[in-house]
């Protein structure tokens, strides 16, 4: 890669990426599909702009360095967190981590932390049930088929900031956020 490239991706090809704002259109965004209070995002995936291949090479090409990168882009154009904060990255089941060889939300996670100098904990959340991908699921069964996966430890109280590479339904977000 070269200096001034994002995972693989030339500056004048990232010109063409839908950016989010921190903005109250985003905040109503992430209140509906996730029901989270205070929501990020970094950029929307859209065919012909590039961000999908990116995210798919993150995701499935055995690159956690994209993923970190992103994450690290994705900080630079955010405020960082409250202090104490922890990034909480949404797990794989150990199956999937395994083939897979990392966890992409993690090394998302890795990604901000460098910049913002946050704590990464990947054990306060756990997934409990191994299921086949969701990637074509609609709201509903996304939401059905997660309903007991997520497992959260009894701690004391954290302030979590929940991560993730994708957000597609809400789904996971929410039941993650539900986990007990």
């Amino acid at each position: 890669l070269l200096s001034n490239e994002l995972a693989g991706v030339c500056p004048p090809c990232r010109w063409g990426w839908p950016v989010f704002s921190d903005g109250e259109a985003t905040q109503q965004l992430g209140q509906t599909r996730a029901g989270m209070l205070v929501f990020g995002l970094g950029f929307r995936l859209c065919q012909g702009s590039g961000t999908h291949e990116v995210i798919h090479r993150a995701k499935y090409g055995a690159f956690p360095e994209t993923a970190r990168s992103l994450g690290r882009w994705v900080a630079e154009r955010w405020q960082p967190p409250p202090s104490k904060a922890t990034l909480v990255p949404v797990p794989l089941h150990w199956r999937r981590r395994w083939k897979r060889g990392f966890n992409q939300a993690e090394a998302f996670a890795d990604g901000l932390s460098c910049v913002w100098d946050v704590h990464v904990d990947g054990d306060i959340l756990r997934r409990t049930i191994h299921k086949t991908s969701l990637t074509a699921n609609t709201r509903a069964e996304r939401q059905k088929a997660l309903g007991q996966v997520f497992d959260a430890p009894p701690q004391g109280a954290h302030r979590v900031i929940l991560v993730d590479d994708v957000l597609t339904t809400g789904a996971t977000a929410r039941m993650c956020s539900e986990a007990k």
